[in-house]
């Protein structure tokens, strides 16, 4: 069952959702000596998409029906009162923000072959226990997982004794309930995310945009409206608004609609330039980064789109910031401003002429004291292009279960003998499929799997279900090298990844 984290407005105060606790939990979580405390469920902390998790697993496994608007205000109560200091968080935004084809490493030896078998280890460690309460999961997974043991690759060893041994005291020490860093959190000065931001990414399949976004206060505990105005650099407009709910004092989570298309939105307010990712919830695949600049009072350059301009040719540049005046930014030794498109405080949108002969490399950015340097460069061709992933999982789809897309993007990078290499961002390529190896080619997996966007990088799987025209009826799975090569080059200049094309996922809970 594919879980969604609702983002309404919820309207609960830290009263009425301890009433909650205890109207739909405290039947098993007893109330423990102390305001709002109970058996378990004090023991923990977690993310939102955590607590709601939990809550939807009491439903399936116990009945516990806890109607949409108290389910909001449940999750909205206990991730502000037991949820994650930014720096627990930190280091799994990637699973939070639902981005695919990450690769883990961890530095336990044995808990990848202990609890990241079956689910991710970002699900475990973005969870804070006592360690009675880590060993009482250990416990739990045996008596709901009857063959959790085989599934471990664990007949070879003491399993049960390893779990509870060994994982849930190095779990106990270093995923603890009690943190200076979330008493430290609750201490702090909360975030208000309300006033007018520049918002920039790169929609897969739409390109490079710039947006001014205004965030206000809405009916509600937490509760944000948003608005979106701006344009695609080919000139396209982009406008949308949303509503949002900020957990734990900084994890921001929106639901948008964006040029028509319903999107999710999650975001970190706890940096001074607010990031994180928007997404299409039925196919995660489809996401951006995107980054959110707050107004301010200062002369700024923070940001440039794109980052690399090709010589002897004309393009929009964007220039994101504040304070910025078109009349007195220098953008660069060989670059000519031929007309400004679009000017704001926040963002000036330039129709810029590169000189054919113009040198390669790095340009500074200058108004006044206020540079951005080594974001913006010359080039005059592309040396190597680097793919990501360098391994991707797309997944067919049906009508119940749709389809996963694989979602590839380029860095070119311009490379002089003796110097670093010079990140130039998105570079124009061709993208294409071909058999990974033989017994692909002999399957026919380029010709049943799906079909690669040559401009985009966007593969689109095909249907699921049984295929009388493959070998064994088989499924339209597949094992593909994706190439992209790079445009309008004497040398060929290309990299490649590898494409798993499997069948759908049955269950999709927000952290897997």
């Amino acid at each position: 069952m594919a879980l969604v984290l609702c983002v309404l407005p919820a309207s609960g105060m830290a009263a009425e959702g301890a009433q909650l606790v205890d109207r739909y939990c405290s039947g098993c979580h007893q109330p423990q000596a102390g305001e709002g405390s109970w058996s378990r469920i004090s023991a923990q902390r977690k993310t939102p998409e955590g607590w709601d998790m939990t809550i939807a697993r009491m439903g399936i496994m116990h009945g516990v029906q806890v109607p949409g608007e108290d389910r909001r205000e449940l999750v909205k109560y206990l991730a502000d009162s037991r949820g994650l200091a930014p720096q627990e968080s930190a280091p799994e935004r990637a699973l939070i923000e639902r981005r695919l084809n990450r690769v883990e490493s961890f530095d336990h030896p044995t808990f990848q072959q202990m609890c990241a078998r079956c689910h991710t280890g970002g699900r475990v460690l973005l969870q804070r226990r006592t360690e009675e309460d880590w060993a009482k999961l250990v416990n739990f997974h045996v008596g709901q997982y009857q063959t959790l043991e085989f599934q471990s690759n664990a007949r070879d060893r003491d399993w049960l004794g390893v779990a509870l041994n060994d994982i849930v005291p190095w779990l106990g020490d270093n995923f603890s309930v009690q943190t200076d860093a979330w008493e430290a959190w609750q201490q702090a000065t909360p975030v208000d995310p309300t006033g007018h931001f520049q918002m920039w990414g790169s929609w897969p399949g739409q390109g490079a945009f710039v947006a001014a976004v205004d965030i206000e206060a809405a009916e509600g505990d937490d509760a944000y409206r948003m608005t979106v105005d701006g344009h695609f650099l080919d000139g396209r407009d982009l406008q949308g608004q949303g509503m949002a709910t900020l957990f734990t004092g900084y994890e921001w989570r929106a639901q948008l609609t964006l040029d028509g298309q319903s999107l999710l939105q999650v975001l970190d307010f706890s940096q001074d330039i607010p990031s994180g990712r928007v997404l299409d919830a039925d196919d995660e695949a489809m996401g951006m980064p995107v980054t959110l600049l707050p107004e301010a009072q200062e002369t700024a350059i923070e940001a440039v789109l794109p980052r690399g301009l090709k010589a002897g040719e004309r393009t929009t540049l964007a220039v994101i910031g504040t304070g910025l005046d078109a009349d007195a930014l220098e953008v660069g030794e060989g670059v000519e401003v031929i007309e400004v498109l679009k000017q704001e405080s926040g963002l000036l949108l330039l129709e810029v002429a590169v000189d054919g002969s113009a040198t390669p490399g790095w340009r500074t950015l200058r108004q006044g004291d206020a540079t951005l340097e080594r974001e913006l460069a010359v080039y005059d061709r592309v040396d190597r292009l680097e793919i990501s992933p360098d391994f991707a999982v797309a997944r067919v789809g049906a009508e119940q279960t749709p389809a996963v897309s694989g979602v590839f993007r380029v860095e070119g990078y311009l490379e002089a003998e003796g110097q670093q290499p010079i990140a130039l961002g998105e570079v124009p390529v061709n993208w294409s499929v071909s058999p990974w190896d033989e017994t692909a080619e002999q399957d026919g997996d380029v010709t049943f799997a799906g079909v690669m966007d040559k401009a985009s990088g966007i593969f689109s799987p095909s249907g699921a279900g049984p295929n009388p025209e493959r070998k064994y009826d088989t499924n339209n799975a597949g094992n593909l090298r994706v190439s992209a090569t790079a445009r309008g080059q004497s040398e060929a200049v290309s990299d490649d990844a590898q494409l798993i094309v499997t069948v759908q996922r049955w269950n999709n809970p927000p952290l897997r």
